[in-house]
């Protein structure tokens, strides 16, 4: 199980046990500022749903239809979740919070209200804490700073969960807040406002992770420095006099994509062929025209395989240097 993987699992238990106790918060209390954290544990939860079939989806093998594979339906299944906490977590939050900012209704048993909300900022820090500790993992080994992971790397499992965690104890101390304000003015009308903080909360988070997705979906060149070193194994290779059309995409969280087109060096071909070969008993045997013929023939099949071989060495170093890569697709030009 990698980390993101675990970060997704921790966080939905997490949202479970931080859900049930909101709900029962609500009930207690009837804070519309504590039904916007509910709201937001119901749409956390349906998030990670939404991601673990993701992973689960993604790690389809490729076929004839699909034959780069499924990884990038981590994205699309990222999104969707997005999706719905904008429209669902975070429309009803401020639309009810606006309710009672404008008809404010009396709340009850806040003490109730503080305890079941403090249980969950703990429990939300500690999901948190296990998000971030993923993400630092991939930005690690993707040679990225966590701001710049956050921002574009190709793992939207950890990101999403690291992401959604951040808003949840944001929204927590947002919520406490409101409670707190209310019970010290007696006005629950901080309870509604903290309810639309709450909700703008959760609008622009999800708003981020919609577009950091949409654009991952599209298929980026992965970080210029892999792309690098991808392409140097190419000039090193002395067969390979001149590299067109490179194109590097990626497929999934650890899946990309290498094409190029490559002019091999005919001369040098030929120079590693003959220096395995004894000319002097080469030559001897050239008593006609046919011999020739044969030669010749059986020389073009050599550097034939020979060019064969050099494309899986070089994939095969390509492959080495970049562990993401999955796919190599070399074009003899």
């Amino acid at each position: 199980m990698t980390t993101s993987t675990q970060a997704v699992a921790v966080a939905l238990v997490v949202n479970c046990a931080t859900g049930a106790a909101k709900a029962v918060g609500l009930l207690l209390t009837g804070s519309t500022a504590i039904m916007a954290e509910l709201l937001h544990s119901v749409a956390d939860i349906t998030t990670q749903v939404f991601l673990v079939v993701g992973i689960v989806h993604s790690r389809r093998k490729p076929d004839h239809d699909y034959p780069y594979g499924f990884g990038r339906s981590q994205y699309i299944w990222a999104l969707l979740s997005a999706a719905g906490v904008l429209f669902v977590g975070s429309g009803v939050s401020v639309v009810r919070g606006a309710q009672q900012v404008w008809t404010p209704e009396p709340l009850s048993h806040l003490g109730w209200g503080f305890i079941m909300l403090l249980v969950s900022l703990f429990a939300e820090s500690v999901s948190l804490a296990v998000g971030l500790s993923a993400v630092r993992n991939s930005a690690k080994k993707a040679n990225r700073s966590l701001w710049q992971y956050l921002r574009s790397g190709p793992d939207p499992m950890g990101v999403a969960v690291a992401l959604e965690d951040a808003s949840a104890v944001l929204g927590v101390a947002i919520a406490l807040g409101g409670l707190g304000l209310a019970h010290l003015t007696g006005n629950p009308a901080w309870d509604g406002a903290s309810s639309i903080g709450i909700g703008l909360l959760l609008g622009a988070s999800a708003i981020f992770l919609i577009n950091r997705n949409r654009l991952l979906l599209l298929g980026p060149t992965p970080p210029p420095e892999a792309v690098e070193r991808m392409v140097a194994v190419l000039e090193g290779s002395p067969v390979v006099s001149r590299i067109h059309d490179v194109k590097v995409s990626q497929l999934g969280a650890d899946e990309v994509r290498f094409k190029a087109e490559i002019t091999f060096d005919g001369r040098e071909l030929a120079r590693q062929l003959l220096s395995t070969r004894d000319l002097d008993a080469t030559w001897s045997t050239l008593n006609g025209p046919q011999a020739l013929e044969r030669l010749l023939i059986e020389f073009g099949a050599e550097v034939s395989a020979l060019i064969g071989d050099e494309v899986d060495r070089i994939e095969k170093r390509i492959a080495d240097e970049v562990p993401e890569v999955r796919h190599v697709d070399l074009e003899p030009d």
